[in-house]
């Protein structure tokens, strides 16, 4: 038999055929041992007096029931049916618990009557039971006194009696001479039972409850303690919680000492201390029980930085069979491995939501997409980041970096949690957190202080499960395509691990919407639709911008978990998630940014760009956007603001497949970019009320008001402006934009562009000289046309002494005046390009027209003379050295076809055609003064 039980059942033989209560046994022994000297009044005492009255009346002295003395509200025996115990039917067993009975016993009252009561209702019993004991007390005072004289002559008459029966020495054969007495003497007995017997009993109950009252005010210290213990639960007082467990357990212990287990009797004070101790124990056994309890919860729920230890040391303290250390550390472990699970799904179902609407909603008009391609060229305060992207997407960014921030953050997130646990657990595993924790009551609990090699192993384990589980995550998010069912995504709580040796702390659920779960999916063939991570209609500024703070997010959430002992196993694994993504990233930019500079044609709002004046603000906007892409590409590609390893870097190089990407949408972007200012040339798309215009210049005055022929204003309308402003901007591309940014992707990707260089700049030629034949085209065709009409008119060179340049030569003029005012207010610097290279045409048609006459009389000598020497003077400053080489091929074409009669004719006329010459040029001295130029001119031929 368990010792334990024995001593708290006080069970003496290990094998007992029936039940014996060895403190009711002792009871008994002391009563027996008393009544063996009896005085001569023992007729009226208890047992002399129910000897006499008999069995009858013995019966009617002990009633059914009573109340409870303590005030409970309930009868004794009532309570006892509850309890079990059936003391209705049996006299002697009811007599132990009813205070009138005779044989009342205080200590198995309250053993069995009160044996679930607190310390609180034992002390509201005693108050109770006081005052009924001094109600009791002035009522037996005041019958005692009523009554005084009929005891003493009772009293008198039973000392006489007694006298007479030894002075006579009566015999037995006459019953000692009691015959002749017997009936009046019971007559007497019965009316003192029915006179004295209240008295007497409530006399009983007046000593029964005194002894009992004394009792409890003895070890009232004693019962006190359950009490202070709930309150320092209350007040969270674990210092006294301790102090009044031990109080309570040496108290117990003490008492149980008192009472040994041998064969010797034990002092009645003794076991009423026993009873009472074990009374208290129960109750504090039951309020710590429930107390340790709820601390288990409270543990498994505790955070990293909450309270954790010192829940363990109260636990350590008050003594437990399982290790508060290991449940904490496997509870934590379950926690992180749930909140990893939970909050991932939770962020890819936020972000597929936001993505969704997104991206049914309707595309950013082409206002809207320039707006903010032209971001970066707008001056905003520095602390303040500008909007990138329309609202919808900024959001969309702004929710991703706020959900992964939350999840990979060293400082703040998931990761810093992962990080804070094991540095825990490192220090449980060392034995330098146990230090400062109590080893319990005889050192119970020190057996807890070391982890077990195997829990040491599996601690390691689930440490690198909950590494991998975070970067499998993460690998999920970048590599893998959107959610397609958004309902599969509510799954109810994950299952614990087999490992968990605790209960797992709830964890917080989204809950399902009808109206989240029926979001429809985006119109298939959206640009991006196979990146999660990527929002609709989303531009590369913004895409790189945030991308890279959540690539830089990750991969600091890479290098704090590699520099601990649990992610070291999958370093090598973390690494090339961190790269895969870095690719999937740089994909998804590229992807914007080819967009993006499909729309660069929208940044072309036909400005003037401030102090040069000859071209708009297209290549300085195309040079900022470009900057900025490159800028936020090259921090992308290489990350280098995420913190290095210990003894490494968790940044890997980038491969040569990525650099040969961006490499190769860097280029694109260029030629895009060519391209859509060639269709800008054309035809301005953003205005959707621009019809569309034919580029015939055949008529240019037609197209040209005053008011277009300003320094400040463009005439956008105009195919011709547009395209002389064109070419103003491939220009400043050509010499200044393109060699910028190319030095640029160089820098930041050490790399050479040679050949790319030698490429881009070939094109750049060819859509000049595109451009540069277009506008001119129009032109030369009608210079054509005047020339020929004009020579092969058959009064051209019919006078003998011409005074005068031929009509042709005027409209010639005369439209190339048209064209340098056009020019020249609205690209400048191609005015001296241009005009010099229609002189050329000019002089080119002139040679080539003469070439059709097959003879030259002395007339038409003299004509085409003064008419090539007028138009080379004229345009003086914009003749070239390819115009003299034509003039001086047209003089000789003129001498081959005339004889010598006219040659020798225009010698001597030579004098007075530079006459005519001069008296010409004085005329249209206003007319053609814009033909004038203080510098050399070369030959500028866009070809």
């Amino acid at each position: 038999m368990d010792p334990a039980i024995a001593k708290f059942y006080r069970i003496q033989d290990p094998f007992p055929m029936r039940w014996s209560d060895p403190i009711d046994e002792v009871q008994t022994t002391q009563r027996k041992g008393k009544r063996k000297t009896t005085t001569r009044f023992s007729v009226l005492q208890e047992e002399g007096l129910s000897s006499r009255i008999g069995s009858t009346a013995f019966e009617t002295g002990v009633p059914q029931d009573e109340a409870d003395p303590l005030g409970s509200g309930s009868t004794v025996i009532r309570t006892l049916k509850q309890k079990g115990i059936n003391a209705d039917e049996n006299l002697l067993l009811r007599s132990r618990y009813l205070t009138s009975s005779k044989n009342f016993a205080p200590n198995i009252f309250l053993r069995d009557v009160h044996q679930d009561d607190t310390q609180e209702s034992l002390l509201r019993g005693l108050d109770f039971l006081s005052r009924s004991i001094d109600q009791k007390s002035e009522s037996l005072k005041v019958l005692v006194e009523n009554n005084f004289d009929k005891f003493v002559a009772a009293k008198a008459t039973i000392e006489n009696v007694y006298k007479e029966l030894k002075n006579r020495n009566l015999k037995k054969e006459e019953e000692w001479g009691v015959a002749p007495i017997r009936k009046p003497l019971n007559e007497s007995s019965r009316k003192v039972q029915e006179i004295y017997g209240p008295i007497l009993e409530d006399r009983g109950k007046e000593e029964r409850y005194r002894a009992l009252l004394v009792l409890l005010e003895k070890h009232r210290n004693i019962l006190e303690i359950p009490s202070l213990l709930t309150e320092s639960i209350k007040r969270r007082d674990y210092d006294a919680i301790v102090e009044e467990y031990q109080r309570a357990r040496k108290w117990v212990e003490e008492s149980r000492n008192l009472v040994p287990y041998d064969t010797v009797i034990p002092i009645e004070s003794h076991i009423h201390q026993l009873i009472i101790a074990e009374k208290m124990w129960s109750q504090v056994e039951d309020t710590i029980e429930n107390f340790k309890k709820d601390t288990w919860r409270k543990l498994v729920a505790t955070k990293q930085d909450d309270n954790f230890m010192e829940l363990i040391g109260i636990l350590l303290e008050l003594g437990v069979k399982d290790n508060p250390i290991w449940v904490w550390l496997l509870s934590r472990y379950d926690y992180l491995k749930n909140k990893i699970t939970s909050s991932f799904e939770r962020a890819r179902i936020q972000i597929e939501v936001a993505r969704r609407k997104a991206g049914n909603l309707p595309p950013p008009s082409e206002a809207v997409i320039a707006f903010y391609l032209k971001t970066p060229l707008r001056r905003i305060p520095t602390e303040k980041q500008p909007p990138l992207d329309t609202p919808a997407v900024v959001e969309l960014w702004e929710l991703q970096y706020e959900l992964l921030n939350a999840i990979l953050s060293p400082s703040n997130g998931i990761v810093a949690e992962i990080v804070s646990f094991w540095e825990t657990a490192e220090n449980f595993i060392q034995g330098k957190a146990q230090a400062t924790l109590p080893v319990g009551i005889d050192d119970n609990s020190r057996k807890h202080h070391r982890l077990s090699s195997d829990g040491i192993r599996d601690l390691q384990k689930g440490g690198q499960e909950l590494v991998t589980l975070l970067r499998d995550c993460m690998a999920t998010f970048f590599h893998e395509p959107p959610v397609d069912d958004l309902s599969s995504q509510y799954s109810p709580l994950p299952p614990r691990t087999p490992n968990s040796g605790a209960a797992t702390p709830a964890t917080g659920q989204f809950p399902s919407s009808p109206m989240t779960l029926g979001i429809p999916k985006p119109k298939p063939g959206l640009a991006g639709e196979e990146y999660a991570f990527l929002p609709p209609n989303a531009n590369s500024l913004g895409g790189v911008y945030y991308l890279t703070k959540i690539m830089t997010l990750l991969g600091n959430a890479g290098s704090t978990l590699g520099n601990l002992a649990i992610g070291q196993p999958g370093l090598e694994r973390m690494k090339m998630v961190i790269s895969g993504a870095r690719e999937r990233a740089v994909q998804a930019v590229c992807l914007c940014w080819h967009l993006d500079v499909q729309n660069c044609k929208l940044l072309e709002d036909w400005t003037r760009a401030g102090e040069q004046r000859d071209m708009t603000k297209m290549p300085e906007n195309f040079l900022g956007i470009q900057s900025a892409v490159l800028g936020g590409m090259q921090k992308l590609v290489y990350l280098s603001e995420v913190k290095p390893l210990q003894d490494g870097e968790i940044i890997q190089p980038p491969s040569v497949k990525l650099l040969q990407h961006v490499r190769s949408q860097f280029v694109r972007s260029l030629y895009k970019a060519l391209q859509g200012m060639v269709e800008n040339s054309k035809r301005p798309l953003h205005r959707s009320d621009w019809a569309e215009e034919s580029l015939d210049l055949a008529s240019p005055v037609t197209h040209i008001s005053a008011t277009r022929l300003t320094a400040h204003t463009i005439d956008y309308t105009s195919p011709q402006i547009r395209l002389l402003l064109t070419l103003s901007n491939l220009s400043h591309l050509r010499s200044k934009i393109i060699p910028e940014l190319l030095h640029l992707f160089e820098a930041s990707f050490s790399v050479k562009l040679t050949e790319e260089s030698k490429t881009i700049t070939d094109a750049l030629r060819q859509i000049d000289k595109q451009l540069f034949e277009e506008y001119t085209r129009p032109i030369t065709t009608r210079l054509h046309s005047i020339v020929n009409a004009g020579i092969i008119s058959s009064t051209w060179g019919a006078t003998d002494k011409p005074t005068d340049a031929s009509p042709y030569i005027y409209t010639s003029l005369l439209l190339l005046v048209t064209v340098h005012a056009q020019v020249s207010t609205s690209a400048p610097s191609l005015t001296t390009t241009i005009v010099s290279h229609l002189a050329e045409v000019l002089s080119r048609e002139l040679r080539d027209t003469l070439a059709k006459i097959p003879k030259f009389n002395l007339g038409k000598l003299l004509q085409a003379t003064l008419d090539t020497e007028f138009m080379a003077q004229t345009l003086g400053g914009y003749v070239t050295r390819e115009c003299n080489d034509i003039q001086s091929a047209i003089y000789v074409g003129l001498d081959g076809k005339s004889d010598a009669a006219a040659r020798q004719g225009l010698q001597a006329e030579l004098g007075g055609l530079k006459s005519v010459l001069g008296e010409l040029k004085g005329r249209s001295r206003s007319e053609f003064r814009c033909f004038r130029k203080k510098s050399a001119v070369t030959s500028g031929s866009s070809g």
